[in-house]
């Protein structure tokens, strides 16, 4: 307003002094003046609206410059963390690849030891396979002679009762005949006759001097009443073969010209005993065999007469017929 009033001040001191014209001029370059001042004074206005209006947005920025600076700070905050964080991840995988790569370097020793291991295990195996292999084999066989043994342990067994079965009968049979020939001969016991059983035969030992006068041959009666008795009693088995021996004792016999020593002694009493079985005892001549044995077979000592009295003996041994046991031994 004081600019106003100078001016005016002025325009009025141009006028007292200026002509019309220029009192024109000027009033009209007032106007314009003041018409500028106006639009002046409005701009300034349109200014300083503007000024606050960019003054409030400058200020708006700026606060959201500090938000931003601020949101910035805890973004870097954050930044830094998550880069710290993301060092310590890679450096933590980096970790983890050195330790995989160990591991892998391990595991590469580890597996050349494990497959050195299998392929000394699968050797060892093999051979097993070959050894359990051979013992199949072995045990096959084994099982094949087991069975072929079994067999024959059968066969054996079957064989060994097929001969107890004939043994046990020619036991039984032994056993009849002792008993047979006893009874039959039981008058003559007290006489110098005996009846036993030895390794499977019956022996009838008779003295001489049932059957004999010393140094003779010739049979006396009762020596004959025995023998046909003993006859008699084989008729009725006869499957019994009869072995007629003679024996004496070891004085030397005195020889008559037909015969000669001991030996032909027994040989010739043998022989007598021998012909009355075949004779008159009516026993096949084929079942009836003489030997002599002269004084090779003593039962007692020679040197006293109780024993040469013992050993002066005919033994007739009758021995069951032992075919079907020879048949069962000739098939094994």
């Amino acid at each position: 307003m004081k600019q106003k009033h100078l001016i005016l001040l002025g325009l009025l001191t141009l006028v007292s002094c200026v002509p019309q014209r220029k009192f024109d001029d000027l009033q009209k370059s007032y106007n314009d003046q003041f018409k500028k001042n106006a639009d002046c004074q409005k701009n300034n206005l349109d200014l300083q609206e503007k000024v606050d209006h960019d003054t409030k947005s400058i200020s708006d920025q700026q606060a959201k410059i500090e938000s931003l600076n601020r949101d910035t700070a805890l973004q870097g905050t954050s930044l830094r963390k998550l880069t710290d964080l993301n060092t310590e991840i890679n450096n933590a995988y980096q970790k983890l690849l050195d330790k995989e790569k160990e591991i892998e370097s391990g595991n590469q020793l580890k597996t050349a030891e494990i497959s050195g291991q299998l392929e000394e295990t699968q050797h060892k195996l093999n051979e097993k396979e070959v050894e359990l292999t051979n013992k199949e084999d072995s045990l096959n066989k084994i099982n094949t002679q087991l069975i072929t043994t079994r067999q024959s342990l059968d066969s054996r067994e079957k064989k060994v009762k097929e001969l107890s079965d004939i043994l046990n009968k020619k036991d039984s049979t032994v056993k009849a005949l002792r008993n047979t020939i006893s009874d039959a001969l039981l008058g003559f016991k007290d006489k110098g006759l005996t009846v036993s059983v030895k390794d499977g035969k019956v022996y009838v030992s008779v003295q001489d001097k049932l059957l004999f006068q010393s140094g003779k041959y010739s049979l006396n009666s009762d020596g004959k009443d025995a023998l046909l008795q003993l006859s008699n009693a084989l008729l009725q088995m006869p499957d019994i073969s009869v072995m007629v021996e003679g024996h004496t004792d070891s004085i030397p016999f005195k020889g008559n010209g037909i015969l000669v020593d001991n030996l032909d002694l027994s040989a010739k009493r043998a022989t007598e005993v021998a012909r009355i079985l075949t004779t008159e005892g009516k026993i096949a001549p084929s079942k009836v065999i003489a030997a002599g044995r002269g004084d090779t077979e003593p039962v007692a000592s020679n040197s006293t007469p109780e024993g040469r009295a013992q050993n002066r003996r005919t033994e007739i041994i009758l021995t069951p017929n032992l075919g079907e046991l020879y048949k069962v031994l000739n098939q094994n």
